[in-house]
């Protein structure tokens, strides 16, 4: 039975791998360093690593962390008019330091010639952008579109990384375990007064506003019922995905109390 525990190595491996590549002194004086995921490190290494040599599953794991920074990167450069030399410096150097991670990516895949899964990451980038451009661009999204589109931005190059060696069953899982991760987020978020797309969606398919957290907590369990019965798929890996859906819930309840507590 695989555990979280089994991965704490490895996560602290990649992480100090990551975090050795992308280190520039000069940028690092003018924008933050990026923030790991732990939990995508040891979902898309548990998908990977038995088709792979360790290695190999730790270059790949590492590439989709490069990509993930490139994004989240870039999608913080303002698109506000900067009047300043000093904010015209740090946007400059923001979009130079997600182009900066986008190479790097490139770098170590095609270093290892592995042109194919290069394919496999210019493919999930664009289609990760392109459900971007449709969760933001519209203010009129249904739940079940915004669902959509908020689980491939969350997930997508993880799932066609796995989805690359068959892992079809860890796809549906990774899906549904970062969309039910991001609802919590936007669900936590909401109580302190923010609204992110999914959550707007839930407000337009809501009778009135005191419907909307019953209505959130629907949309929650839906997903943790879905997510638990495809990890049963997983035999050997249920455990280790009740655990993560367990402290995930663990963390919201902390979260949440926080928030009401103001």
């Amino acid at each position: 039975m695989v555990t979280i525990s089994q991965f704490n190595e490895v996560v602290k491996e990649i992480n100090e791998s990551f975090y050795s590549l992308i280190r520039h002194p000069y940028l690092e004086k003018y924008i933050d360093e990026p923030v790991v995921d732990e939990d995508k490190v040891r979902f898309l290494y548990a998908g990977l690593y038995r088709h792979l040599p360790a290695e190999e599953a730790k270059m790949f794991t590492i590439s989709s962390l490069l990509v993930q920074a490139a994004l989240d990167v870039h999608e913080a450069v303002t698109l506000h008019k900067v009047t300043t030399d000093a904010g015209r410096k740090n946007r400059q150097l923001t979009i130079l330091a997600g182009d900066y991670y986008s190479s790097l990516y490139y770098y170590l895949l095609a270093e290892n010639k592995h042109l194919p899964m290069v394919r496999v990451f210019s493919h999930s980038i664009q289609e990760i952008n392109e459900s971007k451009m449709n969760l933001y661009g519209s203010d009129q999204l249904s739940y079940q579109e915004a669902m959509e589109n908020m689980a491939l931005i969350e997930s997508l190059l993880m799932q066609n990384m796995v989805k690359h060696f068959g892992e079809d069953k860890w796809a549906a899982v990774m899906k549904d375990y970062f969309y039910l991760k991001r609802l919590l987020f936007e669900k936590v978020e909401w109580l302190e007064g923010k609204t992110y797309p999914v959550i707007q969606a839930i407000f337009q398919e809501a009778d009135g506003p005191k419907e909307v957290p019953e209505l959130i907590e629907r949309k929650v369990e839906d997903v943790k019922d879905r997510l638990l019965k495809n990890s049963r798929l997983l035999e050997t890996c249920t455990g280790f995905v009740i655990e993560h859906v367990d402290a995930l819930f663990e963390r919201t309840a902390w979260q949440e109390k926080v928030a009401e507590e103001g």
